[in-house]
C-alpha cells in the first residue's frame, strides 16, 4: 500500500495543505477489481477523490514526516497496546526500479492489502508483479506474531506457558518447564542442575570436594590447616610462625656411613655418632630382574669370583646404593633403606625383618641370631644388572632429583637409574672420548662429573640434556697428574686426588683455570671430600705408588689424613705422620658426618677412623672384611652441596568405616628457582602397619590425582604424608604454606 507523499512533504505550502486537490499526482489501487483502459477517463474524478480522502486518513493515523517499513524494523504503534498486543504498523516499500503509476501498465495492480504486500508495475514489461509478504517475526519465543489486515500491521501477542504448574513460565525466566522444583527463586539443591534458574550450577550447596558427594571433604595439613605441620616430626625443616613449613638454616643430620666390604661382598652400616654398627647387609638381592653373583663370594680381580662392592652414594631420604664391580661377570647396583619405615615387609608377617645389634654389643655377630640375616633381610630393596658382562659398574652418585648416576667403567659409558625401581632412565656413550669413569661428583648446577684412574683426566655432563661438556686433563706442576677420588666444593669447583702424585687438583668451571697444591708429605693421596667450612679432606692409603711393566706396586701402608683450603690450597696440614700416627692403616677413602667430623676407611686394618678436627681425637671402629669405599658414604656431599633438603611427616586418619579413597592431592607452595618441593604417600588400615608400607611417590606438581601415576594410593584408613624441601646449588628455600588431601568415605 502507497501513502502520498507530496500530501506529507514539507514542501507543500499550508494554504495548500488539506486541499481536495493534491499538489503531486498518487496512484491509487483499485480495490474492486480491474477497470478497462476507456473507463479511466470517465473515472478520473472519481478516483482523485477517492486518492484524496485516503490520503488524508492515512495521514490522520500514521502521522506526516515519518517513513513506515515493513517487518520488525519499523516501529511499533504505542497507545493503545500493551504487552499482550504490539503492533506493527505496515508501508512496504516497492523495489527499485518499480513505478507505482499505472501508466507503463494497463491496469491498476495494487490490491490495497497490506498482509500480503504491496503489487507494482513492472515498467519494461508492463505487467502488474506480486509484492513481498511482509516479516513479522520479532524474535522473540514468547510472543505470537501475525500480520493483522484489520490493524494493517503486524502484532505481536504475548505468551507464557507454565508446563509443570509452578507459577513460573518459560518466557518468565522458568529453565526448566517440566520440573516444579526449578523456578526463579527456587532453593538451590547440590544435583548438578541450576534449581534457581540463575546461571549458575549448585552454587552455595556444593561439598568442600566441589561436588554432591555426601561423605567427601579435605584434610589441609599446614597453615590454617586442620593438621598443622610439626617440626619434630621431621628433620631440616622449621615450621615459622604463620604455620609455612621451610628448610632450616641447619642442614639435614645424617647418623650413618654407610661402607662396601669388597673381599666377600657385605655393606656395613655405622652409626656416625658412636661408630657402632647399626646393620651389615649383603651387597646384592639375588632375584629374577638381576645376575648377580651368589652372596658371600669371593671378590677376585683377575678372574670371574664376587660381586665385589665398592662405591656407596646416599640419598636425600637416607637410602644407599651400591655399585658392584663383579670382575668378568655381571656388574649390579643395589639400593638399601636407610630407614625401617623405608623397608618392604615382604613375608607379611607384620614386621621388618632386617639386621640389627640385638645384644648391644656395637657389632653385628653371625654368631648372634637375628643380627645378620643375608637375603631374608627386608631392607634390601633391590638389585638390578647395569652394564653388560664386565661393564664393571665403578663411579656412582646421586642427583638433586633422585635419579642414580653410574659410570660403567668397562663400557666407558654412564646411566641414569630410576631410585625407586632401578630401571634405565638414560645411557650416554663416553667412548668418543675414551673415558673410563672410575668416580663421580654432581655439584649444585646439575653436572656429574666424573674422572679417571690415574690419568688426571674429568668429564662434565650436563644432567639436563645429557650433554657431554667437557673433558679437562690436569696439568701439572709436579712432574705428573694423576687422578682417583673426586669431590666438588661450596662453589661448584671440582678436586680430584693424585694418587701416584704428591698432588691434590683442582679445577673452577666458572674461570677454567686449574690449581695444583702440591702434597708430598701426604703419601698416595686416595679419597677426597669437602666440607661446608671451607676445607678440602684428603685421605692416604701408602707412601707411594709405581706404575711397571703393567702393574702397580705400592709402597708402606699408612693412615694418613692432609687437609687444604678450598680457595686457594693453602693452610695445609697433615695429621697421622710417622711422629703423631693415627688409628687405623690403609685409608682409602674420605667422608663427612654432620658434625663436622671426619671418616677414614681403612682397607688394611678392616676398620674405619673417626677425627675430630676441633678436639684432635681419633677413634677406631671395626667394618667388614677389607673395606674399599671413597664416594659420599655419608650423603654429606649430597646434602650439603648438591641438594639440601629437609622432610617432614604427618600422620592423617581416613574413613571410620569402610574404606577411604584418597583422591586428591593438592600443594600450596612457593618454590624459587633451583628449589623443589616433593610430596610421597603410604596408606595402611592401621596407624602401626604404615611403618610396613612402601612409599608411593614422588609427586612433584601442586595438583595431582593421586589414583594416578604414580598412585594410586589404597583405599586404607591411614595415610602417612612426607612433605620433602630441596635446596641446591645455593638457592633460597621452597616454603610450603599447606598440603591438602581429598578423601571420601563411600561407605558413609
Amino acid at each position: 500500500m502507497l501513502v502520498d507523499r507530496a500530501f506529507c512533504s514539507d514542501s507543500v505550502p499550508d494554504s495548500e495543505r488539506g486541499s481536495a486537490t493534491p499538489q503531486a499526482e498518487t496512484w491509487t489501487p483499485s480495490v474492486t477489481g480491474v477497470w478497462g483502459a476507456r473507463e479511466a477517463d470517465a473515472r478520473g474524478t472519481l478516483r482523485r477523490m477517492l486518492r484524496t480522502s485516503l490520503v488524508a486518513a492515512l495521514g490522520i493515523a500514521f502521522g506526516c514526516g515519518a517513513r513506515t517499513d515493513v517487518g520488525r524494523g519499523g516501529p511499533r504503534a504505542e497507545a493503545g497496546t500493551s504487552d499482550a498486543a504490539i503492533l506493527d504498523v505496515i508501508s512496504p516499500p516497492l523495489p527499485d526500479g518499480a513505478r507505482p503509476d499505472a501508466r507503463a501498465c494497463s491496469v491498476a495492480c495494487d490490491d490495497g492489502l497490506v498482509c500480503n504486500g504491496a503489487e507494482y508495475c513492472e515498467e519494461t514489461t508492463g505487467r502488474c508483479m506480486p509484492g513481498t509478504t511482509p516479516d513479522c517475526d520479532d524474535g522473540d519465543p514468547c510472543t505470537v506474531d501475525a500480520c493483522n489486515e484489520r490493524a494493517r500491521g503486524c502484532t505481536h501477542v504475548s505468551r507464557d506457558v507454565d508446563a509443570d504448574g509452578d507459577g513460573w513460565g518459560t518466557c518468565r525466566g522458568d529453565c526448566d518447564d517440566a520440573d516444579p522444583r526449578v523456578h526463579p527463586g527456587a532453593p538451590e539443591r547440590c544435583d548438578g542442575r541450576d534449581d534457581d534458574c540463575d546461571g549458575s550450577v549448585d552454587e552455595g550447596v556444593r561439598n568442600a570436594c566441589g561436588d554432591c558427594r555426601p561423605n567427601c571433604d579435605l584434610v589441609v595439613i599446614g597453615q590454617d590447616g586442620d593438621v598443622p605441620f610439626d617440626a619434630s616430626a621431621g628433620t631440616g625443616v622449621v615450621v615459622h610462625p604463620d604455620g609455612s613449613l621451610s628448610l632450616s638454616e641447619r642442614r639435614v643430620e645424617s647418623f650413618y656411613a654407610w661402607i662396601a666390604n669388597h673381599l666377600f661382598g657385605t655393606i656395613t652400616k655405622l652409626d656416625t655418632r658412636d661408630g657402632s654398627q647399626e646393620a651389615e647387609y649383603d651387597a646384592v638381592l639375588l632375584g629374577p630382574g638381576n645376575h648377580a653373583e651368589p652372596p658371600g663370594t669371593r671378590c677376585l680381580w683377575e678372574s670371574r669370583g664376587g660381586n665385589c662392592p665398592s662405591r656407596t652414594a646416599v640419598d636425600l631420604r637416607g637410602a644407599v646404593y651400591v655399585a658392584n664391580r663383579a670382575f668378568f661377570a655381571q656388574g649390579t647396583v643395589t639400593k638399601i633403606a636407610g630407614f625401617e619405615d623405608d623397608c618392604v615387609d615382604r613375608d607379611g608377617n607384620g614386621v621388618i625383618d632386617t639386621s640389627r645389634d640385638r645384644d648391644g654389643d656395637g657389632r653385628i655377630e653371625r654368631a648372634v641370631p637375628g643380627e645378620f640375616l643375608g637375603q631374608r633381610d627386608e631392607c634390601l630393596l633391590w638389585t638390578v644388572d647395569v652394564g653388560g658382562i664386565g661393564g664393571v659398574p665403578r663411579a656412582i652418585a646421586v642427583a638433586a632429583d633422585g635419579g642414580v648416576w653410574v659410570g660403567l667403567h668397562g663400557e666407558q659409558a654412564v646411566v641414569e637409574l630410576d631410585p625407586d625401581d632401578g630401571s634405565v632412565r638414560r645411557r650416554i656413550a663416553l667412548g668418543a672420548r675414551r673415558f673410563a669413569p672410575y668416580g663421580a661428583a654432581i655439584d649444585g648446577r646439575g653436572r656429574l662429573w666424573l674422572t679417571e684412574a690415574a690419568t688426571g683426566r674429568i668429564a662434565a655432563i650436563e644432567l639436563t640434556t645429557g650433554r657431554i661438556e667437557r673433558v679437562q686433563t690436569a696439568p701439572s706442576r709436579v712432574g705428573c697428574n694423576g687422578s682417583y677420588g673426586i669431590a666438588v666444593d661450596g662453589e661448584d669447583r671440582v678436586w680430584i686426588a693424585g694418587l701416584h702424585c704428591p698432588a691434590v687438583f683442582r679445577y673452577d668451571p666458572a674461570s677454567d683455570t686449574w690449581l695444583t697444591v702440591s702434597l708430598p708429605d701426604s703419601g698416595v693421596t686416595r679419597g677426597i671430600a669437602a666440607d661446608e667450612r671451607g676445607y678440602v679432606w684428603i685421605a692416604s692409603s701408602h707412601e707411594w705408588v709405581r706404575f711397571a711393566g703393567g702393574e702397580v706396586v705400592f709402597g708402606p701402608a699408612i693412615e694418613r689424613l692432609t687437609r687444604v683450603r678450598a680457595s686457594d690450597g693453602r693452610d695445609v696440614r697433615v695429621w697421622g705422620t710417622p711422629g703423631a700416627p693415627l688409628p687405623g692403616l690403609g685409608a682409602i677413602g674420605v667422608g663427612l658426618d654432620s658434625m663436622g667430623r671426619v671418616w677414614l676407611v681403612n682397607q688394611q686394618s678392616s676398620t674405619a677412623t673417626r677425627f675430630d678436627p676441633t678436639t684432635g681425637e681419633a677413634r677406631e671402629y671395626p667394618t667388614g672384611e677389607s673395606p674399599y669405599t671413597y664416594s659420599d658414604f655419608t650423603g654429606y656431599a649430597l646434602r650439603t652441596f648438591t641438594a639440601p633438603h629437609g622432610f617432614l611427616r604427618t600422620v592423617i586418619e581416613g574413613c571410620a568405616v569402610g574404606p577411604t579413597q584418597w583422591e586428591r592431592l593438592e600443594v600450596d607452595a612457593t618454590a624459587p628457582a633451583g628449589t623443589s618441593v616433593e610430596i610421597r604417600l603410604r596408606a595402611a588400615p592401621t596407624r602401626a602397619a604404615l611403618e610396613t608400607r612402601s612409599w608411593i611417590g614422588p609427586w612433584r606438581t601442586v595438583s595431582a590425582d593421586l589414583r594416578a601415576p604414580p598412585g594410586p594410593v589404597p583405599e586404607e584408613r591411614f595415610l602417612e604424608v612426607e612433605v620433602t624441601l630441596v635446596a641446591s646449588g645455593g638457592a633460597r628455600s621452597p616454603r610450603v604454606r599447606s598440603v591438602t588431601l581429598q578423601r571420601n568415605c563411600p561407605a558413609g
